[in-house]
């Protein structure tokens, strides 16, 4: 895939999620969620319980910043201080992160995260396999390993399994995010840990691979 491939393929991504996030409503909504709140939380919980200590936090597609703001309360409760940032290819979507966490609007970034520079390197870092083209994974996840994470760093890969088929969705990927771990093993990633969500009625919706920095 050359550089305008890879250019078209992101602004798909942009103008199919940014009306969509843009006209909801609730603040889960705006996140990409169309479930109740109570299992929003069920199921992005699992993802602030891989956070063992205070840091800097990097939520790769953050849309509104709503994640980021649960995660700092999330961990706050267990005692831990969280600094976020975002990174998000829509402005206008950055731009209600901006407002949500105002204290800390000068951390939200807009960019696609395969051609984004990080500021700086960060103890967490979460994304997910689909926000790459398929085929460049092994090497998107090298890059954030080697530039993205300090030295004792986490990678937070996150997959979010449907419940059913989509058949708009193309990708053949999103029917198999509960392999995440099993993918990234594949690709020669050293799986620290897996954590699963699971919302009210069983379902496994959220499943976070960890992978330790590159040293």
């Amino acid at each position: 895939m050359d550089e305008q491939q890879l250019k078209a393929w992101f602004q798909g991504i942009r103008d199919m999620l940014e009306p969509a996030y843009l006209s909801a409503v609730e603040p889960w909504q705006q996140s990409g969620f169309s479930g109740p709140e109570d299992r929003w939380k069920a199921l992005r919980k699992p993802i602030a319980d891989c956070v063992d200590k205070s840091g800097t936090f990097l939520d790769i597609g953050c849309a509104n910043g709503y994640f980021l703001e649960c995660l700092m309360r999330w961990t706050d409760e267990r005692g831990l201080q969280v600094e976020p940032f975002g990174l998000d290819l829509s402005d206008k979507i950055a731009a209600l992160a901006r407002i949500r966490l105002s204290k800390y609007a000068r951390n939200i970034y807009v960019g696609n995260c395969w051609g984004w520079s990080p500021p700086k390197r960060f103890d967490y870092v979460r994304t997910e396999l689909l926000y790459v083209p398929q085929g460049l994974e092994r090497l998107y996840m090298s890059r954030l390993l080697h530039d993205f994470l300090l030295p004792a760093g986490k990678l937070l890969v996150t997959g979010y399994i449907p419940r059913r088929q989509r058949p708009e969705l193309t990708d053949p990927r999103v029917s198999q995010q509960d392999r995440v771990p099993e993918t990234l093993t594949n690709l020669g990633f050293p799986v620290q840990k897996v954590v699963w969500g699971v919302d009210a009625s069983g379902h496994k919706g959220t499943v976070v691979a960890v992978i330790p920095a590159f040293v």
